[in-house]
């Protein structure tokens, strides 16, 4: 190589140096990065289409009376595994419970059950579950998918509560939260609560109109100390997204955010571009727990490698934070494009 193109690479790469240096420093953390369970946390549920299709999605954690509870999207019966004493329950979408002592090993429990409410024209109950106990009490924000009085069907996010994370009973005879902005359906999904200072915040992922092509984040807030009932909730979001896919492995999808707070700063962890098209993992930040900014423009964790069990996707990001202060990124995947999902987990490391 001769002087002058062996000085010219050493500019470049002192340049690229310099703009990695700079983004860092940006940052409020160095790096995140991510520790593998003793053994690889994998699960599915059998009992909707048995054991050929393994299949479990969207997850959440929390842990109560000494265990561990996964609460997960499952998908509806075939024919053959319908319960002979299912009655006229709509045979949709639903979410269900897995038990664990150690984070790596899980077995169902069940469905969940909800109790105070007769949903008119209900097609789907209690997907992408957010479960999370508050102050010692075990809160559901779950969406069901119901006939609006336009005639589309949508979801809207509801709210019920449980003394053993079993059993729920709703706190309202009407959803919790509705969209009131000016660029959305009248939809949410994903919903993801946490506290910022006096105020209980919301995420929730819908999609603009009319289109309905592209799938963007909103945010809300009620007063921490409310009831968070219907009347309690201020969009922040009037006017726009606050959070929407920019770059090119994020597609045409922001969704399934969740959120954590680490030493003043909050991070939100959220799935990239829609499920089956190679959905990845992005993180954000924010200082305030209002304004977040991308970590980084890659992935933080992206689909595995060839032959792995995720090699096609990992998505639908849900984090715990244990008793112990350590952090887990509970998340879906699967090794192909039309494979059954299946949950798995990782702990999360901040190097400050």
């Amino acid at each position: 190589m001769s002087i002058s193109r062996l000085m010219t690479f050493a500019a470049a790469a002192a340049a690229s140096m310099s703009a990695m240096e700079a983004d860092a420093a940006k940052r409020p953390c160095s790096e995140i990065t991510f520790k593998e369970m003793p053994t690889l946390m994998k699960y599915g549920d059998t009992t909707r289409r048995g054991e050929a299709h393994s299949f479990a999605k969207d997850p959440t954690v929390i842990r109560h009376n000494g265990r561990y509870l996964m609460y997960y999207s499952v998908w509806s019966y075939d024919k053959e595994h319908l319960p002979k004493d299912f009655g006229k329950r709509p045979n949709g979408w639903w979410g269900a419970i897995a038990e664990s002592r150690d984070l790596v090993h899980w077995k169902r429990v069940g469905d969940i059950k909800a109790d105070g409410l007769d949903v008119p024209g209900q097609l789907e109950m209690w997907i992408a579950p957010c479960v999370k106990k508050i102050d010692g009490k075990i809160h559901m924000f779950a969406q069901c998918r119901v006939r609006q009085h336009a005639g589309r069907n949508e979801c809207l996010i509801w709210h019920a509560t449980s003394e053993d994370g079993l059993n729920f009973k709703f706190t309202e005879t009407r959803p919790m939260f509705t969209p009131q902005n000016k660029w959305s359906l009248t939809r949410a999904i994903d919903a993801e609560v946490y506290r910022v200072g006096d105020r209980l915040m919301l995420m929730y992922a819908t999609r603009e109109t009319p289109g309905a092509q592209i799938q963007r984040l909103g945010i809300a807030w009620a007063p921490y100390a409310s009831d968070w009932a219907a009347d309690k909730w201020t969009e922040i979001s009037v006017e726009k997204p606050f959070f929407e896919p920019e770059l090119p492995w994020e597609m045409k999808c922001i969704e399934a955010p969740t959120v954590v707070e680490h030493k003043g700063i909050w991070y939100m962890f959220y799935a990239g571009a829609y499920n089956h098209e190679r959905q990845q993992i992005g993180v954000a930040w924010s200082a305030d727990g209002v304004n977040f900014k991308r970590y980084r423009d890659e992935p933080v964790f992206p689909h595995g490698k060839p032959g792995s069990w995720n090699a096609w996707e990992s998505g639908h990001p849900g984090l715990f934070v244990d008793d112990d202060g350590r952090i887990y990124l509970f998340y879906q995947g699967k090794a192909m494009h039309n494979g059954d999902y299946s949950l798995s987990c990782v702990e999360v490391v901040f190097k400050d």
